[in-house]
């Protein structure tokens, strides 16, 4: 990320969920009209009048990978928040906006978006030009997860530690050094019994759309860094805390979300999707 001026390959995701408003048709793995009204008009044009672009095979796989988390830790957290956990923890929110658009079961819910202060300022100056409001139960916390102590900024203010709390991680990780990562992970394992992480991690693949991908991050100033394996990812997770780990598989992600409506973004080919539970 250029620290300067917050994260292009946040902006980059966000205009993918927005194609998948724009031009995937009335049946949708997630409505999103606020990702709409953050990007802009000009950047609605461009999805327009380049749709064909977002229908090559690289891309139509980025597209559901980037609808897909966020529909899936959305629903894990209404599962957790029918359990009783009333704090959600977006680390590197960038341009997500679950909070803009949030149910009516979450109003009681206290959502904490944490992220590296170049990328929230471009954030809130988006939400200003856009005029959507900051909902009441929203905390903004700047961090930067490569050199700041999580424990210190979230644990002593914005979270309540003696409380359970649901925290996401979506896109984010690949990004950051094998050091930060580590320190995520001791942070989330060291919270609150039934708290739970969702977060999406990356294998190496020598798919040539993956390359590409990653290519394109790399020009952007943010390169794709940290991988894992599932054995080594699950013995990590374990060790720092973590009782349960499961992935979201393809076959799974079809039966949950593809198998009764009929979208035009393809099933997921990859399992990239982590749920974690303490």
């Amino acid at each position: 990320m250029i620290k300067e001026t917050g994260s292009a390959t946040a902006v980059g995701a966000a205009t993918l969920r927005a194609a998948h408003q724009l031009i995937d048709g009335d049946e949708k793995l997630l409505n999103d009209p606020v990702i709409l009204k953050l990007l802009g008009t000009e950047l609605q044009e461009h999805i327009l009048q380049n749709r064909s672009r977002f229908f090559e095979p690289g891309t139509m796989a980025m597209r559901t990978h980037i609808v897909l988390r966020s529909k899936y830790a959305e629903d894990c957290l209404k599962q957790a928040y029918d359990n009783g956990v009333r704090q959600f923890v977006i680390l590197g929110a960038g341009l997500d906006t679950f909070a803009y658009r949030q149910p009516a079961w979450a109003h009681d819910l206290k959502i904490i978006e944490a992220d590296h202060a170049a990328s929230q300022a471009d954030k809130l100056q988006r939400l200003k030009q856009a005029g959507i409001p900051i909902p009441s139960n929203l905390t903004f916390v700047k961090v930067d997860l490569e050199t700041d102590n999580l424990s210190a900024i979230l644990g002593e203010s914005a979270i309540d530690t003696n409380e359970p709390v649901f925290m996401a991680c979506l896109g984010v990780l690949i990004y950051l050094n094998k050091k930060a990562v580590d320190n995520i992970f001791r942070f989330a394992g060291s919270l609150h019994a039934k708290s739970e992480f969702v977060f999406t991690v990356s294998q190496k693949s020598e798919d040539n759309d993956l390359s590409l991908t990653a290519e394109r991050a790399a020009m952007a100033g943010e390169p794709w860094i940290t991988y894992f394996s599932q054995p080594d990812l699950i013995k990590q997770l374990n060790d720092d805390g973590f009782n349960q780990v499961s992935f979201l598989t393809p076959d799974e992600a079809i039966q949950l979300y593809f198998s009764n409506i009929k979208l035009q973004i393809p099933p997921p080919r990859r399992t990239s999707i982590v749920r974690t539970t303490i």
